[in-house]
């Protein structure tokens, strides 16, 4: 949290959620804390209002421990999911050690009884500030060490959950663990496994759905001269060629159940049996994974070994779809357009207004992926005189002409006024029809979005 004393612009001073239902408590801490220093402190009285206040988070929560329909431990619960670093204060009068205590283990930032005095809370107020500055120094140095991280580097996007994915990355790099990465088709789910990797020893990579499951075994495993027909030579196999680096095994849910075993049994044993040898091989690999699918999920299913699963899943991440960072489009579409423009001698362009509009309201069931390919196509498509990229060069889903030419509205004759409310409706849904979110995510100024809300509301 900013220094109050440093004269801060409106947008950094602090903001405080007071979750409280007793209305006179609430106004006398928010009069103790604005005599502190400059805040922006908001409460809360009603615990059915609460989850609208996450919306758009704080900077710090303080919690009475014990209300009516919401107590302090599930206001925890519910901060720490939305974002684990953000501080929760629980104040209250039952200051029972175990209370204290039990507080502190749910996640709490501090814990102090009723009733405070300043000091108190001029105490509170310091440890959060420093422990703020702590973590944003912390994320400060990530961000530097990315910028020289080419690894780091492919895995673009300024969007906290982006940001979020890098510093865990950093943070887990150089450990041995297991690692399942999770995430819909085409996140970049084998970019976050280059980058765990970070050019570290070699890097072997199979793709279980690709791959026939009579020979899986061989490839993964290896076999030896005469193991089967076909088998000519001596084959060392993926795990061992893997041995000092990492394996990468992708689609991991689609693995068979008896490779499922034997998978089981060279993690558990760190060695390896190739068909048709009587030998055991040490091998020393750390293992990757990712699936397109809740692994958990194939596990209840009864599709996947639950004790295999425990050991892919001693590190976990999820990777957010792209509809879910919108805001990163534009970085992600303008790096794809100057990668493509080199690579097939194109000039390079910049994207025209209407396409960023229909890019960022598209929803991308195809991921990072899709819009890679729609860019590649536009690029290639584009006339050699234009100075943009024009929409009619992209696909018809975006409301161009494709690789075509026969043009296509969709939902008949869409224009770029409908293109631009369309996006916005989507905007203010994800964003819970918090306008001020909205108009952040948006990048737009709060009586813009006003405006235009209430000429649609007038000319619908």
């Amino acid at each position: 949290m900013p220094d109050p004393a440093a004269g801060i612009t409106p947008e950094a001073v602090p903001r405080i959620l007071i979750v409280e239902d007793e209305p006179d408590v609430a106004r006398m801490l928010a009069r103790m804390i604005d005599d502190l220093g400059d805040y922006r402190i908001e409460t809360c009285l009603d615990a059915a209002a609460f989850p609208g206040f996450l919306s758009d988070p704080p900077d710090l929560v303080l919690t009475d421990l014990m209300m009516p329909g919401l107590d302090g431990f599930e206001v925890i619960e519910r901060v720490k999911r939305v974002d684990p670093d953000l501080p929760v204060v629980v104040i209250s009068a039952y200051a029972t050690l175990e209370n204290a205590v039990l507080a502190m283990r749910a996640g709490a930032f501090d814990f102090l009884a009723k009733p405070f005095r300043p000091e108190s809370l001029e105490l509170m107020l310091t440890k959060v500030q420093r422990d703020h500055g702590l973590r944003a120094r912390a994320a400060a140095a990530a961000s530097r060490a990315a910028v020289l991280d080419p690894h780091l580097n492919a895995l673009r996007g300024t969007s906290p959950a982006m940001r979020s994915l890098r510093e865990w990355i950093l943070k887990v790099r150089d450990t041995r663990a297991s690692v399942l990465i999770e995430g819909e088709s085409g996140t970049g789910k084998e970019l976050v496994a280059s980058a765990l990797h970070a050019g570290r020893g070699p890097f072997v990579a199979i793709n279980l759905a690709a791959m026939p499951p009579d020979l899986a075994e061989a490839e993964l495993f290896g076999y030896r001269k005469g193991a089967f027909t076909g088998a000519t030579r001596d084959y060392p196999g993926l795990v061992m060629e893997a041995t000092g680096g990492v394996l990468f095994l992708d689609e991991v849910n689609a693995t068979p159940p008896h490779l499922q075993a034997k998978l089981l049994r060279c993690l558990q044993n760190r060695t390896v049996r190739a068909l048709g040898d009587s030998r055991e091989q040490t091998v020393d690999f750390r293992l990757l994974c990712a699936s397109n699918q809740p692994l958990e999920q194939a596990v209840r299913e009864h599709g996947f070994r639950q004790d295999l699963y425990y050991r892919l899943n001693v590190l976990h991440v999820t990777l957010p779809p792209l509809r879910d960072r919108v805001e990163d489009i534009p970085e992600l579409a303008e790096s794809f357009v100057r990668h493509y423009a080199r690579l097939h001698g194109c000039p390079a362009r910049r994207l025209a207004p209407d396409v960023l509009v229909a890019l960022m309201g598209y929803s991308w069931p195809g991921n990072v992926r899709e819009l890679e390919n729609s860019i590649e196509q536009a690029v290639i498509l584009c006339p050699r005189d234009a100075v943009a990229l024009p929409l009619e060069v992209f696909p018809a889903l975006l409301g161009g002409r494709g690789a075509t030419g026969t043009g296509h509205d969709p939902g008949g004759g869409t224009t770029l006024a409908e293109v631009e409310r369309r996006y916005i409706e989507t905007v203010l849904a994800d964003c819970g029809n918090n306008k001020a979110q909205a108009a952040r995510t948006l990048g737009i100024d709060y009586k813009t979005l006003l405006r235009k809300l209430r000429a649609w509301e007038e000319s619908p």
